[in-house]
């Protein structure tokens, strides 16, 4: 789960494994695999840093359960 912001400021999580893509048109736009869409305030660079990082934490948990990232690595 990723955590963004919608264009009125307003914070939700939304499931990164379910996204199917990430558009700039100005604005960002996400679209999941069932259809629904967000708009949100994050730059579509950001999106894409923040799933990889997700990604990332589930694998190393996963694998011995230690997180390779640096703790000021993941608040980024």
């Amino acid at each position: 789960m990723i955590t963004l912001h919608r264009i009125n400021g307003e914070a939700f999580t939304i499931n990164a494994d379910l996204i199917e893509t990430v558009e700039s048109t100005p604005d960002t736009v996400i679209r999941l695999v069932n259809g629904h869409r967000y708009v949100v305030a994050e730059p579509m660079e950001e999106i894409v840093d923040l799933v990889v990082k997700y990604r990332q934490k589930v694998l190393f948990s996963f694998f011995g359960g230690k997180n390779l990232l640096s703790d000021e690595e993941e608040k980024s």
